[in-house]
């Protein structure tokens, strides 16, 4: 479900995730692809579109790293250290 909001709404996720500053980060992009969205439907192409999904696909990114970060330590604490 994580990874649908952050398709639709990349930097809501990454908030959700606890992934501060690569929210801020995502925000901007996020922000400038509405610009440009905005501005090129008068020029009829959708670079807007690109920059979106570049947004989307960094938040799923960190998303995934995360929980890969989570997954192993997770396995660490759960190892005995002899």
């Amino acid at each position: 479900m994580i990874y649908l909001l952050a398709l639709l709404l990349p930097p809501l996720a990454l908030l959700l995730y606890g992934k501060v500053f690569q929210a801020i980060f995502n925000l901007l992009l996020y922000v400038l692809a509405w610009v440009v969205f905005i501005f090129s439907l008068f020029l009829g192409g959708s670079p807007g579109f690109v920059i979106w999904l570049v947004a989307a696909l960094h938040a799923i990114l960190v998303i995934n790293n995360a929980k890969k970060d989570a997954r192993a330590a997770a396995i660490l604490a759960g190892r005995r250290l002899d």
